[in-house]
């Protein structure tokens, strides 16, 4: 099962000089079963990407009403409409909508993904909210960059209150105003009382919950 989360992936089209080399062209990417969407801004929805994806593997596509009503699928079957709190289950993918902390964002929103008594937990571009003392998860995506979302501080936060066995760090270095020390992260990170592993990924590599 394949699930993408859009996050800094493909959009270029803006007023940031890109630091990082997008990891493939759109036209390269395997088949995606499901897309998930945090928010609109245009580094985490790609409208011309998702359209492409869509028209070519028939993906569904779960995010806000917002969101759905600018995808273009004649089969609206696969738009799945969510808001903070639903649930929706797809092909044994449980995928909870939890609120997040984006003030720039319309109707901002993280994911809590469970599959075979995994929690998987896509922060999307929130801040640190309490929230995060009712999570639970295995893996979490945590943005560390510190511009319109949490910095490296607020993200070890947010692991310490989720303890979860692998954080992967995102939404970092792409733009100059993102730009972080990695090894800040993993340094924090190994001052808690409990283990979590950090996993950094370069762009187009995968990582394997076991």
């Amino acid at each position: 099962m394949d699930v993408f989360c859009f996050h800094q992936y493909f959009s270029c089209i803006c007023n940031y000089k890109r630091l990082i080399k997008c990891a493939q062209k759109i036209t390269e990417v395997p088949k995606i079963d499901i897309i998930l969407i945090s928010h609109e801004h245009y580094d985490n929805c790609d409208l011309d990407a998702t359209n492409y994806l869509v028209r070519k593997y028939d993906s569904k596509i779960i995010a806000h009403q917002s969101i759905l009503n600018k995808i273009e699928n004649s089969n609206r079957n696969n738009l799945i409409s969510i808001d903070e709190y639903q649930s929706r289950i797809i092909q044994d993918i449980k995928c909870t909508a939890q609120p997040a902390h984006h003030p720039t964002s319309f109707y901002p929103l993280s994911y809590l993904l469970n599959y075979k008594e995994q929690n998987i937990y896509f922060a999307g571009d929130t801040n640190l909210t309490n929230e995060h003392d009712n999570i639970k998860a295995d893996l979490v995506f945590l943005p560390i960059g510190g511009r319109y979302t949490r910095d490296i501080g607020s993200a070890v936060q947010a692991a310490k209150k989720i303890k979860p066995k692998v954080a992967i760090p995102m939404q970092y270095n792409t733009f100059e105003d993102i730009k972080v020390n990695l090894n800040h992260f993993t340094e924090k990170l190994s001052t808690l009382k409990f283990k979590i592993n950090p996993v950094i990924l370069d762009p187009g590599e995968s990582f394997y919950l076991k």
